[in-house]
């Protein structure tokens, strides 16, 4: 009975699960795709060094970086059912009765999603372990190895992220007194940084900041990044984390002579810091992991001249790190999108009220896209302070100067890139939402 009632509530909501499924299954495919490289080079007679070495970084960040993306989308499903959950609770549900109903949901949504991530997962790891043949990295001869620990990894990673978003972010539903529940359910989350967040985010800017003076001290070789690499993932994550104070300071603009749209878009920001910082996290880490990792193999390739780099291991990497980038960016850009989609949309109600208070679409649209853009804008700055971490220590053991090597549109495309992919995002987004007439659109839940 409990599971039908959660297949209910599935088929509701399929939108917003919808977009929590994309993410668990592109990230179940990234994991898999380095499990499967480890468990090759652990069952393999011949060069195991290498390739446990590589997918043992590499996965690492990778683990941080899937995780936190599952996490942070599994929030916002919840966190846009809390007056369902409140409603749950005013009708004499127990705060365990609702937290264990949304983990039901979740591993239901979650289940069939890791499942579709496991088959291309194992086509990714084929691929990245040809780019390392055809770079006489590893042998000829070397063929993939796919195993239990392929598909334990990957999936169990994807799901534990899951099922743990799902018991954290239930918990302020679950937790609301029943007579207040419906009330409290209605106030913006617009609420100051929780304690537990801005613990975690300090915890990951030391971790980050340590590894970075760290690799400082290490040698010039091929395993400077694996330092380097996670500094700027842990910095990334962790300012993720303290996004929703990075907004804060944007209540001064409520007030500010800036024209009425612009006002209005600075409020919401403030108001609405929570879901704002939502959108913002996993844009900060596509920054922060893009122009980290870019850049610092844009500086280890300027180190290298004439035709003796030929035969370098690092020179040989390259197309494999270039790849493995390509792969973090797009499942990184999945999660932007689906988050800010969804974050959109159940903006519905707001956009309703606003057209009923003599706004016009125009009017709206305009003030979505500057909400965008100071989000976007946020999350380029933070995502460029993550990306330093990595640059700045790697750059100053290989060439000695702070600044890393690399052409500057590079920077700029990843900027622009963000600053679109948001666009992109948002406004369509926003444009469906109201074709609804503002009436109808006051009842959407």
């Amino acid at each position: 009975m409990k599971w039908k009632l959660a297949l209910l509530t599935v088929r509701a909501q399929k939108a917003s699960f919808l977009a929590s499924a994309a993410v668990m299954a592109a990230g179940t495919a990234l994991l898999t795709a380095f499990a499967t490289l480890l468990e090759t080079g652990l069952r393999t007679g011949r060069e195991p060094g290498f390739l446990v070495m590589l997918p043992a970084i590499l996965g690492g960040w990778t683990v941080a970086i899937v995780a936190f993306g599952v996490v942070s989308t599994v929030s916002l499903t919840i966190q846009h059912r809390e007056r369902e959950l409140a409603l749950l609770r005013s009708i004499a549900a127990t705060p365990w009765q609702v937290r264990w109903a949304v983990v039901r949901e979740t591993a239901m949504v979650a289940l069939p999603a890791i499942a579709v991530g496991l088959l291309p997962g194992v086509g990714l790891g084929a691929v990245v372990l040809g780019r390392l043949v055809d770079g006489g990295l590893v042998g000829a001869t070397t063929e993939l190895t796919v195993g239990p620990l392929s598909f334990v990894a990957g999936a169990g990673t994807s799901l534990c992220a899951a099922i743990g978003a799902a018991l954290i972010s239930s918990r302020r539903a679950a937790s609301i007194p029943p007579v207040r529940a419906l009330a409290d359910a209605t106030v913006p989350a617009g609420r100051p940084l929780a304690r537990a967040r801005a613990v975690a985010g300090a915890g990951l800017l030391v971790v980050g900041l340590s590894l970075a003076a760290a690799t400082l001290f290490m040698d010039d070789g091929p395993l400077l990044s694996s330092t380097a690499g996670p500094a700027g993932v842990a910095v990334a994550v962790g300012l993720a984390l303290l996004s929703p104070a990075a907004v804060t300071p944007l209540r001064v603009f409520a007030e500010a002579r800036i024209g009425p749209t612009a006002r209005l878009a600075a409020r919401n920001i403030h108001v609405r810091a929570k879901h704002s910082a939502a959108v913002a996290s996993p844009l900060i880490l596509l920054v922060g992991i893009a122009a980290g990792t870019l850049y610092m193999q844009s500086t280890e390739d300027s180190t290298h001249h004439g035709p003796a780099a030929a035969g370098d291991v690092a020179v040989r990497l390259a197309p494999v790190n270039y790849l493995v980038v390509v792969m973090i960016i797009g499942f990184s850009a999945i999660v932007v999108v689906n988050t800010l989609v969804a974050a959109t949309r159940r903006r519905s109600r707001e956009f309703g009220l606003l057209r009923l208070s003599a706004a016009t679409r125009g009017q709206v649209l305009k003030m979505v896209a500057a909400e965008a853009a100071v989000v976007a804008g946020t999350a380029v700055v933070l995502g460029t302070v993550a990306a330093a971490a990595t640059t700045v220590p790697y750059s100053l053991v290989k060439t000695g100067s702070p600044l890393a090597a690399g052409p500057v549109w590079m920077y700029l495309a990843i900027a622009g890139g963000a600053f679109a992919l948001v666009m992109l995002a948002a406004i369509p987004t926003a444009a469906g939402a109201l074709r609804t007439r503002p009436v109808d659109a006051l009842s959407a839940p």
